[in-house]
């Protein structure tokens, strides 16, 4: 029994080594793929931007920036899951200091609301 706890926590280390993580507030951390992260939210900045277009409403915020809003310090989960990107569609200040998903524009010189973007 011993070598087989052992084999698992030599495996998930390995696996945590290629996995990043952000404490949430409950005391749990929250691990993810950092590759994986860049696409689900370059896939939100994309179909945000599409929606815009289109004139509907957004799709929701993938998963893992939904758990940013459960972290114990949104600040810094936000960095980790953002690296240096700025392909988010959301108001960070909200997202940060609230944990709102405020929908910003993504036309310089112009506010969200002023659009005609539809609401649910």
């Amino acid at each position: 029994m011993g070598r087989l706890r052992g084999w698992i926590r030599r495996l998930e280390r390995v696996g945590q080594d290629e996995m990043s993580h952000f404490d949430l507030a409950d005391g749990t951390r929250y691990y993810f793929d950092p590759q994986e992260a860049f696409k689900a939210t370059f896939l939100f900045f994309s179909d945000s931007m599409h929606a815009d277009h289109a004139r509907e409403p957004r799709p929701e915020p993938p998963e893992i920036v939904r758990a940013v809003v459960g972290a114990r310090d949104r600040s810094e989960a936000l960095s980790r899951v953002m690296g240096g990107s700025s392909h988010l569609p959301l108001d960070r200040e909200a997202l940060v200091e609230r944990g709102e998903f405020i929908p910003r524009s993504l036309v310089a010189g112009r506010e969200y609301g002023d659009l005609g973007v539809l609401e649910d």
